[in-house]
C-alpha cells in the first residue's frame, strides 16, 4: 500500500504507473484525470439529418410545458 501525493488516497502498488523501473508519487487516476482536464474533447459535429428532425418535431409540438410536471412533484 502506498500513499498518493495528490489526492492522498491508500492505494495498492499497481494504481501507481512506473516510470524508469520506479513507481510514480501519483496514481494512475490523478494522473488520468489530468490529462482530461488538460486535453478538451473535440466538438461534436452537427448531424444534418438530426437537427431537420429536431426542428420537425419543434415545429409541430411546439415548446413543451413543463407546469404540469411541477405540480405532482
Amino acid at each position: 500500500m502506498k500513499t498518493c501525493q495528490k489526492c492522498s488516497c491508500r492505494l495498492p502498488l499497481r494504481k501507481f504507473p512506473l516510470v524508469n523501473g520506479k513507481p510514480q508519487a501519483q496514481c494512475s487516476p490523478c494522473l488520468n484525470t489530468a490529462r482530461r482536464l488538460r486535453d478538451p474533447l473535440p466538438e461534436l459535429g452537427r448531424d444534418a439529418r438530426e437537427v431537420r428532425i429536431n426542428n420537425t418535431f419543434n415545429l409541430w409540438h411546439g415548446p413543451v410545458s413543463r407546469v404540469l410536471l411541477r405540480s405532482h412533484a
